[in-house]
């Protein structure tokens, strides 16, 4: 198998498309399932963060996969997609995720909540049967070699993120006051929950907090002693009263609209970190109101930035190292597959040719079960020499070439299996 990535990302895709190719928990699981019906589709993980939508595959024809991808693409989310999708191959794909879980390709460098959705991602396709080895080993692999780096780095010492980051910012524009400033976030989903963390660490002694429902509030009461909670009803009431406003939710519609905002009689911050938007853009035209989106922490740098721009160097030489290390296990995993796929080849024709001879032949119980018994045997010794060879293949040139030959000579050896087969198979083809 090989890897494949198509998608859009924060790096030359505008907030707006952007939006446009994200997945919600419901449409993402309906697209996995869609991807895996192609033929020539094996195993499906989407990441969808507010940063990027990317679909990872893997296959054994990477053009058709590329094709599939960028199609579904245009057509399954919209073609204003078009001049900003990139797909990337084999080594580049395997670069790419690396990359991403390390947060070497996010927005803000080496953030920290990437790791946390990369995991949830791969859990979301195992949860309804989206990927097998091939992806589970790529992924499993990337988050094995963030957390080493992060240890070695110390870069979990010096958290990053967009919540942080938004924190952060609210600090700097209020040197004299910030801890007294009243802030409402709304959304207690794993950003709103960082965000009033990073309150609570920094000083905010008024921290507000509402959602649709309360599924976690609890939790936030444990995190601030001082945070209010609001009725989600109550929110426009209350915004005159802020100072600032982080809304992080995972609406598919905007929570905030500004024939809704009520006249407010001094200057408000809203920072709207979620993807969809939350607040509707004309908010930002309101008076006293300035509306920040993530594209505009694009240039926000924070304190321990530049130490982790020298370290993205060391990361990403360290990234070529494991990928040069997987693809090794790539190659020696194409041993067990011609393995595992002479040993089905040989027992279907064993079992084609028990049902053959017994159906043309008189025989009774007893000598049926013995004639298949003999038959199994010798169909397992054909192909025993064979797979003795291949399992003593060490040097990676000779794998490979050995599998195109074993491709050419049984052309329908590797041919895709049903997925059910593919999910409860542990060597599933690599």
């Amino acid at each position: 198998m090989k890897l494949v990535v198509a998608g859009i990302n924060h790096k030359d895709t505008p907030l707006e498309i952007r939006e446009k190719g994200a997945f919600l928990h419901r449409t993402l699981n309906e697209a996995i399932r869609t991807l895996l019906n192609e033929k020539d589709i094996a195993e499906v993980i989407i990441l969808s963060t507010c940063n990027r939508s990317e679909i990872y595959v893997s296959t054994r024809n990477i053009d058709a996969a590329e094709k599939i991808l960028t199609d579904f693409y245009l057509s399954e989310k919209s073609a204003e997609l078009a001049p900003y999708l990139f797909v990337k191959k084999e080594r580049e794909a395997m670069v790419h995720l690396y990359e991403v879980v390390t947060g070497l390709d996010s927005m803000i460098l080496g953030e920290d909540q990437i790791l946390g959705q990369v995991k949830d991602a791969l859990e979301k396709s195992q949860a309804i049967k989206g990927c097998g080895k091939y992806l589970t080993k790529m992924f499993r692999e990337a988050i094995t070699f963030t957390k080493k780096v992060k240890t070695d780095y110390k870069i979990s010492e010096t958290p990053l993120s967009l919540s942080s980051t938004a924190v952060k910012h609210i600090k700097r524009e209020y040197p004299e006051d910030y801890g007294d400033k009243k802030i409402l976030i709304i959304g207690s989903g794993k950003m709103g929950v960082l965000a009033l963390r990073y309150m609570k660490a920094e000083g905010f002694q008024n921290p507000y907090m509402t959602n649709r429902t309360f599924h976690n509030m609890h939790e936030c009461e444990a995190i601030h002693e001082n945070v209010q909670m609001i009725h989600y009803e109550d929110r426009y009431a209350i915004i005159p009263e802020m100072d600032v406003i982080i809304t992080a939710t995972a609406s598919p519609h905007v929570i905030l609209k500004a024939d809704e905002m009520k006249p407010l009689h001094k200057p408000l911050t809203i920072i709207d970190l979620a993807l969809p938007r939350d607040v509707e853009e004309a908010v930002g035209n309101l008076d006293k109101v300035e509306l920040l989106t993530i594209d505009d922490f694009k240039n926000i740098m924070d304190e321990k930035m530049a130490y982790r721009v020298k370290i993205a160097k060391k990361i990403a030489a360290e990234i070529q190292d494991e990928i040069d290390g997987l693809l090794s296990w790539v190659t020696h995993a194409k041993v067990d597959n011609m393995v595992r796929d002479l040993n089905e080849t040989s027992r279907q024709l064993a079992e084609e040719t028990i049902e053959n001879l017994c159906g043309r032949l008189s025989l009774t119980e007893k000598e049926e079960v013995y004639l298949a018994k003999v038959i199994r045997s010798k169909f397992r010794e054909m192909v025993m020499p064979p797979i003795k060879q291949l399992k003593s293949l060490e040097c990676e040139e000779e794998i490979i070439g050995i599998e195109k030959t074993v491709t050419y000579l049984f052309p329908g050896i590797q041919d895709k299996k049903p997925l059910e087969e593919q999910n409860h198979d542990d060597t599933a083809v690599i």
